[in-house]
């Protein structure tokens, strides 16, 4: 299976080198893109666009593919699924530790368009909510930890439309170094 691992906020690409290295351990083939700007200041629809953008380039834009988007990465993989047409490509979406439902450490006081759309009840967050119906044909997981101190609470990384799991791991970033999880991501990817 072809793979794109999408990184959180303040992070790039090589974030997601262990993971990947899993993954391709696996027989999957892995591209973890750097989305620009870093911190999000552009907002989560720039970040979206150049996702898409770097994974045609890599794959070509009919490549069937999986995508993993941890924390941040989540939700601009959500983005790039519900309006920039990802769902017709993706087949499988992992959320790692996502703010389906925001996160009141995004109250803090940063210049981020991005940050800011990660907030609880936020427009952006609520116009994805309200449009995940054309997720219908992608197999949807999201993976969380309950001692999460940037995801606050924990819960928001709940997704109804997926099918969750919680892993008790110490704190937010040591998701996407978990062996438990890269194997459970490894047994559920469709080759």
């Amino acid at each position: 299976m072809k793979v794109v691992l999408v990184h959180g906020i303040f992070n790039t690409g090589h974030v997601m080198h262990l993971l990947q290295k899993r993954l391709q351990a696996a027989g999957h083939e892995c591209f973890s893109p750097t989305i620009g700007p870093f911190d999000g200041r552009r907002g989560i629809e720039f970040a979206a666009a150049n996702l898409s953008e770097q994974i045609n380039a890599f794959f070509g834009q009919d490549t069937q593919i999986a995508l993993i988007g941890f924390s941040m990465g989540g939700i601009v993989g959500r983005y790039y699924l519900q309006y920039l047409d990802g769902a017709s490509r993706v087949s499988q979406f992992f959320s790692l530790a996502a703010p389906h439902h925001g996160s009141y450490l995004a109250y803090l006081p940063y210049p981020s368009k991005g940050i800011k759309q990660l907030r609880p009840r936020s427009e952006l967050l609520q116009q994805l909510a309200g449009s995940e119906s054309c997720l219908d044909e992608v197999k949807l997981y999201s993976y969380r930890t309950p001692i999460d101190l940037t995801i606050v609470p924990s819960t928001s990384s709940i997704w109804r439309v997926a099918e969750n799991q919680s892993f008790i791991i110490v704190l937010h970033l040591s998701v996407i170094f978990s062996r438990r999880i890269a194997k459970e991501i490894c047994d559920k990817l469709v080759n």
